[in-house]
């Protein structure tokens, strides 16, 4: 790269969008934020040569000097995959298509960037080990996708920043809720966010995770760290307060433009499906003729009492429905934190007696709970650490009925359409696996419909939680009825760990890990593979495989076992009834 380093402040960044069957053509985006105020053409030189042309879009411009600039990306497929080679001026790169028919590689991780914890032990822990494992990967068998399950970067530090001393300064909680931003916070939320992006996604601070980026193309989702520790868990007075209103909008804007390539305005038009509010967007797309995915926007439109809003399971699951290829096989659910988890019972009792800006009753708590819950105070409202964390996950009592009712809809869906939900979660910083199934086809896994296995890979980057805190969730993950003849419970997945010792805690292991999936064309099965982390500091993972089977399950699974998947396929093209693309209205 012979450009001025002062020119291009972060990119290319690569986003993957869908495909068309009906007319064979791949959709991605490429984003490239940089100083130019007339940007040049995007080259891009197709498998067997053929050389397309890009014109920027402009999306947005930071501080009339670094232009956000979006380039469409339109491949047709071919029946081979394809090495995809593109140029901006001097920059080069490639990343690599499917074949028409083939099913994608993936590669799903969270949490790629440390919390506010001591710079001693990042060091220890090194920040890029893992991606340097995905590109190694990468080079062997190419991935065609990455899956962000959020945490994509963490905002952590902002507390600490300058701008931020009036609030550290107040402590008074009402106080902090009624305070009016001065404009040196207005300017420095601003300022944090960009420059945070920049740091995060660049080449300059982190190669191996921008190396990534530039030539494999992403599907993004948020979690808290992308906006802020907890955001959306904490009580409406504080989400309301101005200052968390215009972190939020800030935290918006460049989220939208760094990991969607888009503006909230554009989202539609970009391939995103609309919440019930314009900050929350959901993706609904395929990964190949075999696979769909569903990456459901947990923080757009969430509050302590909801994850997702009722108006947006309607609209996802209309379009499931609406969209799905007759020849997808599985169906993968990506959230932020994972729906199938040990419950969290035990710290929930532990903290009823707490006052809102209070841990004093819990300073008297002993032992290993009390450790864990008294570790430690959010630093935006003074709750106990553990407290945020334990209202943003699923199997807390606010989310429990919103969360029986999804999990029921995916259910039917299965079996009408015959296709295998699995989950895809992170944010927990250990890793694991869990299945809801019925109890009286344990051995007959193909055929149950009910059959929902979770996969937990988080984190890439950040440190491992308290080892006495994984004990007690491995404690407290004994089987539960979901519902009449379902049941749910967690694998017993780790009975040694990467250096080769026999352990204790089989279900949930605190290594960093990424999860590498692969469809597998002969048995219908996807091969999930939890690569964790050898030894801390040291890159090289080792691999834990979770096999997914297939579903066959009334007449749609024997349509779909005994139908030639390019003859499905080709049927899309004279099917107009769902748009003028075939199916895939929202891309269009």
């Amino acid at each position: 790269m012979s450009l001025n380093p002062d020119r291009v402040v972060c990119g290319p960044l690569l986003r993957y969008i869908g495909i068309d069957y009906a007319r064979r053509t791949y959709r991605a985006s490429c984003l490239i934020v940089a100083t130019d105020r007339e940007a040049p053409p995007l080259i891009v030189e197709l498998g067997n040569g053929q050389t397309l042309q890009s014109q920027g879009e402009l999306l947005d411009v930071y501080r009339d000097l670094y232009h956000f600039w979006r380039y469409e990306l339109l491949i047709p497929l071919s029946d081979e995959g394809q090495e995809i080679k593109y140029a901006w001026d001097d920059l080069s790169y490639s990343f690599h298509v499917p074949s028409y028919l083939e099913s994608m590689r993936f590669m799903f991780y969270s949490c790629s960037g440390f919390s506010d914890i001591p710079e001693e032990t990042k060091k220890t822990f090194g920040e890029t080990l893992l991606w340097e494992d995905v590109l190694d990967r990468h080079a062997v068998a190419p991935f065609h996708v990455l899956l962000g399950g959020g945490d994509q970067l963490y905002q952590d530090r902002m507390m600490k920043e300058d701008f931020m001393e009036p609030w550290r300064n107040e402590i008074v909680p009402q106080k902090r809720l009624a305070m009016e931003m001065p404009q040196s916070m207005l300017e420095g939320f601003e300022f944090f966010f960009f420059w945070n992006y920049v740091k995060n996604f660049g080449f300059k601070c982190r190669a191996p995770v921008a190396q990534a980026y530039a030539t494999i193309p992403s599907i993004n989702m948020w979690d808290d760290h992308d906006i802020i520790d907890g955001y959306g868990s904490y009580p409406a007075d504080m989400q309301g307060a101005e200052c968390f209103q215009v972190l939020f909008a800030n935290a918006c804007r460049f989220y939208y433009l760094f990991q969607q390539h888009t503006t909230m305005t554009l989202a539609r038009q970009h391939g995103m499906l609309p919440g019930s509010i314009p900050t929350c967007n959901h993706i609904v797309t395929t990964l190949g003729p075999d696979i769909g995915i569903v990456a459901l926007d947990c923080r757009g439109e969430r509050t302590k009492f909801d994850v997702c809003r009722p108006s947006s399971y309607i609209t996802i699951f209309d379009e499931l429905y609406r969209t799905m290829p007759p020849t997808v096989k599985h169906l993968l659910i990506m959230t932020g934190v994972p729906l199938i988890y040990p419950r969290l019972t035990l710290f929930e009792n532990a903290m009823e007696g707490a006052s809102s800006f209070n841990l004093a009753t819990l300073v008297g708590k002993t032992g290993a709970l009390g450790n864990v819950v008294s570790g430690s105070l959010n630093k935006w409202n003074g709750d106990p650490e553990l407290l945020d964390d334990m209202n943003d996950h699923w199997t807390a009592g606010n989310h429990l009925i919103e969360r029986k009712r999804f999990i029921e809809k995916l259910q039917i869906f299965a079996r009408e359409k015959s296709v295998r939900v699995s989950f895809l979660g992170g944010d927990v910083h250990c890793c694991g696996t869990g299945r809801l199934y019925s109890k009286d086809m344990k051995e007959k896994e193909e055929g149950d419909p009910f059959l929902m296995v979770q996969i937990i890979s988080s984190a890439i980057v950040n440190v491992p939680p308290p080892q006495t805190l994984l004990t007690i969730l491995n404690n407290q993950s004994s089987y539960i009825t979901f519902n009449g003849n379902v049941e749910e419970k967690m694998y017993n997945l780790f009975k040694f760990s990467p250096n080769g010792n026999q352990r204790q805690n089989k279900k949930l292991m605190g290594a960093r890990n990424y999860c590498a999936g692969y469809y597998d064309e002969e048995t219908g099965k996807i091969n999930f593979w939890i690569q964790a982390e050898k030894e801390a500091g040291k890159k090289g993972t080792l691999g834990y495989l979770v096999d997914v089977p297939r579903l066959v399950f009334g007449e749609a699974g024997t349509r779909i076992a005994l139908s030639n998947k390019e003859q499905l396929l080709q049927s899309m093209r004279i099917d107009n009834s769902l748009g003028p693309g075939g199916f895939i209205k929202p891309y269009c």
